[in-house]
């Protein structure tokens, strides 16, 4: 029964098909989530932006930890049944980060912007990405379900959390200590997969948004042109050191948890400050929310 809904859905695929499940599938890569995630930051609100980055962050740091503890072996070709791009599914099985990742981040985009066209939206962006998670046969469905699931628990639980919660109203030490020492220690009890690179973004997410505070106080608001402009140098700065970085810590020690920690922090401080930063002293964020355009 388990492999049925796979071979049902490859029954209906072509050569093109499968080019096109890719596309698809790739929504839920870990780069198109890194791009979006700075783009709703710099472009659209950054308030709302840090709150989808700790929940979606947050939920992909328990979808390592739970695959590591179900130990789930992914599905294998079997008569002619084919696995289709599994460079898309490395690891354990269960829970699909696809399907979880796809649904924390559309579901709780949709509660920020609760628009009725946006809900419709969400819903076929959730149910196309978990579809070509079986459609390539890199995931169970009991996969696809349980990531889908979980996602919605940690949606209910973020909104209870930040029901009541303003970090902005902490002791300045007591923020610095949280933003650094949790995710850290999130990291020692479960240094596997990709935890490293989890928990450097959840120290460098909340850094850059308290020195924001302290330091900048810039808008997101700007032009459509400077908006574009925005997007490319903050991309290009994204680009040189998550994959420069990469390089360049590979040459001292390749595949070090702790070197992970450092980059992904690194990318996550350009994205939430250094980015704005630049913005700001190239006069496309004026510190009084107007835009020199």
């Amino acid at each position: 029964m388990a492999t049925s809904w796979a071979e049902f859905l490859q029954g209906l695929g072509s050569p093109a098909v499968d080019k096109l499940v890719y596309m698809i599938t790739s929504i839920g890569s870990e780069f198109f989530y890194g791009i979006a995630l700075a783009f709703t930051y710099w472009v659209w609100d950054k308030r709302k932006g840090y709150r989808l980055g700790m929940v979606f962050l947050s939920s992909m740091f328990v979808n390592s930890w739970l695959k590591f503890v179900f130990s789930t072996p992914r599905p294998t070709p079997y008569g002619k049944l084919r696995v289709i791009y599994p460079e898309t599914g490395g690891g354990f099985s269960f829970p699909s980060g696809h399907a979880q990742g796809t649904t924390t981040f559309w579901g709780w985009l949709s509660h920020e912007v609760r628009k009725k066209g946006f809900y419709v939206m969400t819903g076929i962006i959730i149910v196309m990405v978990a579809a070509s998670r079986i459609y390539l046969n890199v995931h169970w469905p009991i996969d696809v379900v349980g990531g889908f699931v979980i996602a919605l628990l940690w949606i209910g639980l973020w909104k209870l959390v930040f029901r009541g919660y303003d970090e902005t109203k902490w002791p300045v030490e007591l923020r610095l200590v949280f933003a650094t020492l949790v995710p850290l220690l999130m990291y020692w009890m479960h240094p596997r997969g990709d935890s490293g690179m989890l928990a450097g973004l959840l120290v460098g997410l909340p850094l850059g948004r308290y020195l924001d505070e302290r330091y900048l106080m810039w808008t997101e608001k700007a032009s459509t042109r400077v908006q574009c402009a925005k997007g490319v140098l903050g991309t290009a700065g994204f680009a040189v050191l998550r994959y420069g970085l990469k390089a360049v810590f590979n040459v001292i020690h390749p595949e070090s948890g702790i070197l992970d920690i450092v980059r992904y922090a690194l990318v996550a401080l350009w994205v939430s400050y250094g980015a704005p930063f630049v913005f700001v002293k190239l006069g496309w964020q004026a510190r009084n929310g107007t835009c020199d355009s």
